[in-house]
């Protein structure tokens, strides 16, 4: 579950960052083709032929996971891609074993479909100057996303080794903090990749298929070396005899807004006690040059505060233990961590020092020499990305707007992001980054606490109670 990030460094030129006073919107980088078949069927595609020896990316999302399903349907959302995997109406199972090499993903780990709660995705990798197998993927995504014709013993048969290494689940399903955090949400009790049940029949799959897998919730990516032209019509001989329309509403993946009060786990994926200070916000997609601004200013000022506290920290027994600040974009909400571990004995006593420091940074502010600093250090970084933007590989591009995408944002052209960073950087002020500092401090986080398996446990409330009295002064003391 911790995988989509919204990244500020190279990687994030496409997207997602601050820009400009005005609510201006966002214009989409032109080099991205959009289209649409008569049957709904939509596809974006980008031609890199200045990465003519990269992989040809090939992404294929269905918005249908496992919150669409019933309690008869348990476990079709992972069934269907589980089927296609093995054999579909065209390829045979040894055809199947064949094209596998060929356009499973390099990266680790190497899988050709994800299954979440909200979506479906194929990951396809192919050669380059490969069109036969451009054409042969295409052909079996059409197989993999048509109607089902598995019988009810083919299905019975899979439900006895349902899970496949070719069908990947989001991450940490079973943690104590997912399972924490998705309470009171349409999430909870909808975990993807449960086994079907004993009696699941193909007229039920169908059904299931019939409501949800239909064009018009398809959109195919295309990023690598390819000749346009020959592409759209690929894509409309292998996808534009899909029927079916959406009747349903999709029911919305969104978290409910955590709540307040503090909260303690057990993990054995800890060596030392891990604190973390939650601020959880609705998420608000990123599509005006306003909005962007607010985006780029919050990540400014929490590198301030990351900066500063890092600072203040180090000099005391908490040397060597640096905290990291970083956000995340998840089923709707906006969540900013501050984590910090520590060892047991010194855990009052940093919570303590934390407190303290966050106090005097809301009071004292950033100095002009640290937004200086920072600011030419974030100017440095925006050359290089630029310079360097055109090496990045397609596997990469992809990740980007995949993550832009599922936030709902709009991605503009690296020239445009690079005018819009330098006017935001050369306008940015102390007053402006201390009123944001000053915005999210002011805010009651939520605090975590994980504990290495096995330890004594502490007291979370006590501590919560405890960074509350050094960050919230008394009455009397704050007249």
């Amino acid at each position: 579950m911790h995988s989509k990030f919204l990244r500020s460094a190279l990687g994030g030129l496409v997207l997602i960052m601050a820009g400009a006073a005005q609510a201006e919107p966002l214009k989409a980088d032109p080099a991205w083709q959009e289209g649409k078949l008569e049957n709904g069927f939509k596809w974006q595609v980008l031609a890199t032929p200045h990465r003519p020896t990269d992989k040809i990316e090939v992404r294929l999302e269905i918005n249908a996971g496992s919150l669409q399903e019933s309690i008869p349907q348990v476990g079709f959302s992972y069934l269907l891609p589980r089927l296609a995997t093995s054999q579909t109406e065209n390829f045979s199972n040894a055809e199947m074993q064949a094209l596998l090499p060929q356009i499973l993903p390099d990266a680790e780990p190497k899988y050709l479909v994800e299954v979440s709660y909200d979506y479906t995705r194929y990951n396809l990798s192919l050669p380059n100057n490969r069109p036969e197998i451009l054409k042969e993927a295409f052909s079996w995504l059409s197989d993999a996303v048509n109607r089902p014709t598995a019988t009810n013993e083919q299905i019975q048969a899979i439900r006895s080794e349902f899970a496949s290494p070719l069908v990947m689940l989001p991450s940490g399903l079973n943690d104590a903090w997912w399972r924490y955090r998705i309470k009171n949400s349409p999430l909870m009790g909808h975990e993807p990749g449960q086994t079907i049940v004993a009696d699941a029949s193909a007229e039920q799959l169908g059904e299931f298929y019939s409501k949800w897998y239909t064009p018009d919730a398809m959109t195919l990516y295309v990023v690598g070396n390819v000749d346009r032209r020959v592409l759209n019509d690929q894509i409309n001989k292998a996808f534009g005899g899909l029927s079916g329309k959406r009747e349903t509403p999709a029911t919305i993946a969104v978290l409910s807004a955590l709540p307040p009060t503090p909260v303690s786990f057990s993990s054995q994926g800890v060596t030392k006690d891990r604190i973390k200070l939650v601020w959880d916000d609705p998420w608000h997609p990123v599509v005006t040059t306003a909005s962007l601004e607010r985006q780029w200013l919050s990540m400014i000022a929490n590198d301030m505060i990351k900066n500063r506290l890092n600072q203040k920290l180090g000099r005391s027994v908490l040397k060597g233990e640096p905290l990291n600040i970083e956000c995340q974009v998840q089923f709707q909400r906006y969540k900013c961590n501050m984590t910090l571990d520590v060892q047991l004995p010194a855990l009052k006593s940093s919570i303590k020092q934390l407190g303290t420091e966050l106090v005097k940074l809301d009071k004292e502010g950033i100095t002009e020499a640290e937004l200086k600093a920072l600011v030419a250090a974030q100017k440095e970084q925006l050359d290089k990305a630029i310079a360097t933007y055109a090496k990045t590989d397609t596997t990469e591009i992809m990740n980007q707007r995949l993550l832009i995408q599922k936030s709902g944002s709009i991605a503009v052209d690296p020239e445009s992001y690079q005018q819009l960073n330098q006017k935001f950087l050369s306008s940015l002020t102390t007053t402006d980054v201390n009123a944001r500092i000053h915005q999210v401090l002011t805010i009651k986080p939520t605090m975590v606490l994980t504990q290495p398996a096995g330890e004594p446990e502490e007291n979370v409330k006590v501590l919560a109670d405890l960074l509350d009295s050094v960050m919230t002064p008394k009455a009397e003391e704050a007249k």
